[in-house]
């Protein structure tokens, strides 16, 4: 019967562990202040990678395969005596990106003809004579060409490209031989005038994106509530938003996107009062990752209460062949900042072992301690009784000698738990990968009211989309 209720009061100590590590190790230390000290703004930069090949294969079918002249496979004529024809033929798109700068290189293959005759006032008085680079038997002319597209991010959320070319490099040359006339220059002048149309249509396109429903979606769920099930509701309130430099590397495009904010996790569904700030202007800044975040928890007794019912209503524990069914279990606070804890038990004895203590957090070893916690034990039950007047000290001894957390060690014992929810895939094509650096509680305190709670957590985290 010793160990029996020995068993019971350290169950009761660790439901109230639990009830902390239910709200992620909430607890409170013994203060006069009934409100923690603000907590600077925490800095979330997570880094993006987006496979390129479906982003390339969309810009091989967005970038035309073939270039022709206006006519064809008619002639231009550009003057009385002059007229011709060409068709270029490019290749697969070679792509690079550094910090924002989007190069694309490709070359191709092109083929010219051309005609020549005798004007007088503007009118033809020949016969056109005709002669032709590139077409069969002779082979296709060759040609290098580069275009070149800088990405900008704007603070109201919209995006602009401006592309130019960087270079038409004849590899062959045309040289029409009938008339002894190199119309190469002709050619590149006309191939690039094709491509400046592309750019500008190019540059048009990216500028008509409209991004602003997306950004009112963000606003929105930014300065609302956003309920995560069982842990409550997460305020972000955003400080700043900002976004990186694409690159692209290993067959993949990689940018960081980053929030400054201080969260806020709480029982309270109900959102802020007043009018919704403005959504902060992207800034456009360097590739940044890693997290550092500062986190306020605040969650009512009700709501912990809840959370208790949930885990433990029911809940069988077998002690030296005696069955213990936990039947309810209660926290609240008092004024002097301890927490009291109730537990209902029912099985092979029956009755309440009722706690109170005041959390001593120190946030140098990261250790949480009761030294003042007391209990009593009520109910009908003779058993009950008589480890209440034969075990008394007994049980004083062994609760205040577990009411104590190494939250240190409870951190390192679920760190594989976490990086491994860290590095999943989250939705279908849609990958996170990251790690836990550190987790710290570095502030705690109890009210009547509430358990308030401050972390401080450390960690890299990035999003991966396609096949990497």
């Amino acid at each position: 019967m010793n160990t029996f209720f020995l068993k019971c009061a350290a169950l009761a100590i660790m439901i109230f562990l639990t009830g902390c590590s239910s709200s992620k190790k909430i607890s409170s230390s013994n203060t006069t202040n009934q409100t923690l000290p603000e907590l600077p703004a925490s800095e979330i930069d997570i880094s993006v990678k987006i496979a390129a090949k479906p982003i390339l294969d969309k810009a091989e079918k967005v970038v035309p395969a073939e270039f022709t002249s206006d006519a064809w496979p008619g002639f231009i004529q550009p003057s009385c005596d002059f007229r011709y024809k060409y068709r270029f033929v490019r290749s697969a798109l070679q792509v690079s990106c550094s910090n924002n700068v989007i190069s694309v290189h490709f070359s191709g293959n092109y083929q010219v003809g051309g005609s020549k005759c005798l004007c007088t006032a503007g009118i033809p008085i020949s016969p056109w004579i005709s002669g032709s680079c590139g077409f069969p038997p002779q082979p296709l002319r060759k040609v290098n060409m580069g275009l070149r597209s800088t990405l900008r991010f704007l603070p109201d959320y919209r995006v602009r490209t401006t592309t130019t070319i960087t270079g038409i490099q004849p590899v062959d040359k045309c040289q029409v031989s009938v008339f002894s006339n190199d119309i190469t220059q002709l050619v590149m002048d006309s191939i690039r005038s094709s491509l400046v149309s592309f750019s500008s249509a190019m540059d048009q396109t990216v500028a008509g994106l409209d991004f602003s429903k997306f950004v009112q979606r963000v606003r929105d769920s930014s300065f609302h509530k956003v309920s995560l099930g069982k842990y409550g509701f997460i305020l972000m309130n955003p400080l700043g938003l900002r976004i990186g430099q694409l690159n692209y590397a290993n067959d993949s495009f990689n940018i960081s996107f980053g929030l400054s904010c201080k969260p806020l996790l709480t029982s309270d569904p109900a959102d802020p009062v007043g009018p919704l700030p403005s959504l902060p202007s992207l800034l456009q800044t360097e590739n940044r990752k890693g997290i550092r975040l500062y986190l306020n928890m605040v969650y009512d007794y009700a709501f912990l209460n809840r959370l208790l019912q949930d885990s433990l209503h029911n809940k069988v524990f077998e002690v030296k062949g005696r069955t213990l069914v936990v039947k309810n279990a209660v926290i609240s606070g008092s004024d002097n900042n301890q927490v009291n804890i109730r537990v209902d038990f029912a099985g092979s004895n029956h009755g309440s072992i009722f706690l109170k203590g005041t959390p001593v957090l120190d946030t140098a070893k990261q250790t949480l301690a009761i030294p003042d916690i007391s209990y009593s034990l009520e109910g009908a039950d003779l058993a009950l009784k008589i480890a209440r007047s034969l075990f008394r000290n007994k049980i004083r001894e062994t609760i205040q000698g577990k009411s104590y957390l190494d939250i240190g060690a409870w951190v390192n014992a679920n760190r594989l738990p976490v990086d491994h929810q860290l590095n999943r895939e989250v939705t279908k094509g849609i990958f996170s990968f990251g790690k836990l650096h550190e987790a710290r509680i570095i502030g705690l305190l109890t009210t009547k009211e509430n358990i308030q709670v401050q972390l401080f957590i450390t960690a890299d985290l990035g999003i991966a989309s396609g096949n990497l």
